[in-house]
This record gives C-alpha cells, structure tokens and sequence, in this order.
C-alpha cells in the first residue's frame, strides 16, 4: 500500500484540526510540511494562536506508525492515536 493511501486518516485529522483552529478564530495559523525522506513517511506541524494562546500539534508517521504531539499553553500529550487527539478536540 502507498504511504498517501496510509497517511490518509493522517491528514484528515490534520485537516480537521485546521477546520477547528478556523472555527475558533485563530490567527497566524502556519503549516510546515517535511519533505519526504528516509526518517518521515509524514511529517506535518501546525501551530497557530487563539487569542494569546500557542497551539501546536505535531502530525507524524514513520514506518507506519501514526503519532501526534500536541501542545498549548496549560496542556502536552505525545505519542496520541488519532482518535485520542479528535477527542480532544470534541
């Protein structure tokens, strides 16, 4: 299988992320997308504001294995499933 076919539920999460940043008004939202390479098979950071507060959500799959880390201003999380960061969400 290809790695956009196994990333996929991967970037939906990232794309679902970006929708809520949106529905909460953040601003200098700023995605960075690693290149590929021999380390990633996905790589994906986005960090925006709400009001003064830092998000940042790592969005990571090397040899399969999916990992998000997330980050804002009272909370950390690592190595979340992508149900554990959509319910975090919601």
């Amino acid at each position: 299988m290809n790695i956009k076919k196994i990333a996929r539920p991967l970037n939906k999460a990232k794309n679902t992320f970006i929708q809520w940043l949106k529905e909460n008004k953040a601003t200098d939202i700023d995605v960075f997308e690693g290149e590929k390479s021999d380390e990633w098979d996905y790589y994906r950071t986005i960090s925006a504001f709400i009001g003064e507060n830092l998000y940042t959500v790592y969005f990571t799959m090397w040899q399969g294995k999916i990992k998000i880390d997330y980050s804002d201003e009272e909370n950390r999380y690592s190595n979340m499933s992508i149900d554990e960061f959509l319910q975090l969400l919601y």
